[in-house]
């Protein structure tokens, strides 16, 4: 597969999301902001989670202030995106996780781009 069918390919995928009624995919696909602390999140959601804090830090402050992010993650706090549990060693902590159903969405957008890149 040449360089212009995987672009094809990956823009048809990103503009089909944003026009479907899944809550996902809009979410994931919604800013490039909102696609990096997706996947901040999704790297460390089976080590704890991530902290606000350490997404802030983790995020370049190109892609969104503080305040953005901490919006970004109300929205998918509101749409069950995502859920927040406290931190054991530390209850000020709140650690950020992606739900199963959008983990399994993730995953299954990372297999999409393996098969997109191998082909």
């Amino acid at each position: 597969m040449n360089a212009e069918e995987i672009i094809k390919l990956n823009k048809e995928a990103l503009y089909s999301t944003l026009a479907s009624k899944d809550i996902f995919g809009k979410f994931f696909n919604k800013s490039i902001l909102h696609y990096a602390a997706v996947m901040e999140v999704f790297y460390l959601n089976k080590f704890g989670g991530i902290s606000y804090e350490k997404l802030c830090q983790g995020i370049p402050k190109s892609l969104g202030s503080r305040s953005s992010i901490q919006n970004l993650l109300n929205e998918g706090l509101d749409k069950r995106l995502l859920f927040k549990v406290e931190d054991k060693q530390d209850k000020r902590i709140k650690n950020y996780f992606l739900s199963d159903e959008f983990y399994n969405m993730v995953l299954n957008w990372i297999k999409k781009q393996k098969n997109i890149y191998n082909s």
